[in-house]
Formats: C-alpha cells, sequence, structure tokens
C-alpha cells in the first residue's frame, strides 16, 4: 500500500504588484466588466458622457460612477471641455493607456504600460530634452 504524504497547506495568495501604480491600476480595472468596457471605449476614441452611454448601452449613473474611479487611479483623464448646442458644457474623457503588455516571468507578473500622449505631452517632452542637452 502506498505512503500518504501530507504536504504544507498553500501559502495564502498574495496581491500580485506589477512595479508600477499605473499597471496595478490597470490590472484591477480590467477584472471589472464595466471598467473594462469603458476604457476599451476611449481607447479608440475621445468621448464624452452621452456618447459613452450610446455606445456601451450602460446606465449613466455607471458611466459617471466609473470614469470617477477611473480617473482617481488615473487611467482615465478630461482632455478638453466642449460646449453642445444648447450651449451646455460637457466633459471629454480619453485614456491614459494606449498599450499595455502583461508579462509572465519567473513566477512574477510585469506589465508595461505605454501612455497615451497628446501634442501638449509631446512639446513637454522634447522641451525636457532640449533643456537637459549641456551646452
Amino acid at each position: 500500500m502506498p505512503s500518504v504524504v501530507e504536504a504544507d497547506p498553500p501559502p495564502p495568495p498574495s496581491t500580485p504588484s506589477t512595479g508600477s501604480a499605473l499597471g496595478d491600476a490597470l490590472l484591477e480595472a480590467l477584472g471589472d466588466p464595466t471598467t473594462r468596457r469603458l476604457l476599451l471605449e476611449l481607447t479608440q476614441a475621445e468621448q464624452d458622457v452621452h456618447s459613452l452611454v450610446v455606445h456601451t448601452g450602460l446606465p449613466q449613473s455607471s458611466v459617471y460612477r466609473h470614469l470617477k474611479e477611473m480617473q482617481e487611479r488615473q487611467l482615465v483623464k478630461i482632455s478638453r471641455l466642449a460646449f453642445t448646442r444648447e450651449g451646455r458644457k460637457v466633459e471629454i474623457f480619453r485614456s491614459n493607456v494606449r498599450e499595455a503588455r502583461l508579462y509572465l516571468e519567473a513566477g512574477h507578473l510585469r506589465v508595461e504600460v505605454v501612455p497615451t500622449e497628446d501634442s501638449a505631452d509631446r512639446i513637454v517632452s522634447m522641451w525636457s530634452e532640449v533643456a537637459r542637452r549641456p551646452g
């Protein structure tokens, strides 16, 4: 008869960290279907809340709530303000994530996030490069 060997219980699961706050926020967001849906919409084009409601079929209150959470996690931001024909001000949102890559390496999880840059971001980045050059 074979002998039974009891193994030690597995250690409790820990929350994996990717080493990046944006990467951690992205992983957490992708676990929620509504947040994932909104983020995918905003990676395609900047949109206001009304457009997101129309494109996703989600309730307006749910869209507002998820956008607020996504802003707090720095996954999305208000890129600009616009005005309707009636003169009402609306916020236009965009994703801060242009691209993401997930790596599982030797028991570690790593997420590389390529942020979305607008023209103002590029100008600041180029100016920083010029300012760092000697001479």
